[in-house]
């Protein structure tokens, strides 16, 4: 009585002269495209991260200002803006300054004042019965500042013809000022 039979192999006829080193040529064909998909995936990541980091440091800005008792508004001023320089640095983000931080002053309308409460200027206080409705923190991000691929993003190409170049990334939050 037999247990088992034997195995069948089934082979592969020989490939023929012409398909040598197809697998090669293919692989040859295919990865430079696949290496480029991968490193946009890698920008965009990069590019959403430095997004949500923007963001995250708008919104806790404007909120911290937004709680600013009115005789210490003025005086929040600077201190937010500290604060919100330092979170942005501790979220690795390189080529950011004071200058790309702006706190801004909006009445009941969310309209801008035409001329700037005293309030409003660092150092001062506000009324108990001050018109400021709102407060708004808008952080921006120069174009060539944490990129690790800018050549994605070319700015010109030599014959006269410019690109995009790096998107410039900016968040902003608004808040209604609720004094504590």
């Amino acid at each position: 009585m037999r247990l088992h039979r034997p195995m069948t192999r089934l082979l592969q006829p020989p490939a023929g002269p012409g398909e040598r080193g197809s697998a090669t040529v293919e692989l040859a064909l295919i990865l430079p495209l696949l290496a480029t998909l991968a490193a946009f995936a890698f920008q965009f990541g990069q590019l959403y991260r430095l997004q949500n980091a923007l963001q995250r440091t708008a919104q806790s800005g404007a909120r911290a200002l937004s709680l600013a008792p009115a005789a210490q508004f003025g005086q929040q001023l600077a201190g937010v803006s500290a604060q919100m320089l330092q979170d942005l640095q501790a979220a690795g983000i390189a080529g950011i300054s004071p200058g790309n931080i702006q706190l801004h002053c909006l009445d009941a309308t969310l309209s801008a004042f035409g001329t700037t409460p005293a309030y409003c200027q660092p150092g001062a206080s506000a009324p108990a019965d001050a018109s400021l409705g709102f407060v708004q923190a808008v952080v921006t991000l120069p174009q060539t500042a944490g990129l690790a691929f800018p050549f994605f993003f070319p700015s010109g190409n030599g014959t006269g013809q410019t690109f995009s170049g790096p998107p410039t990334l900016a968040a902003s939050a608004l808040y209604r000022y609720a004094p504590q």
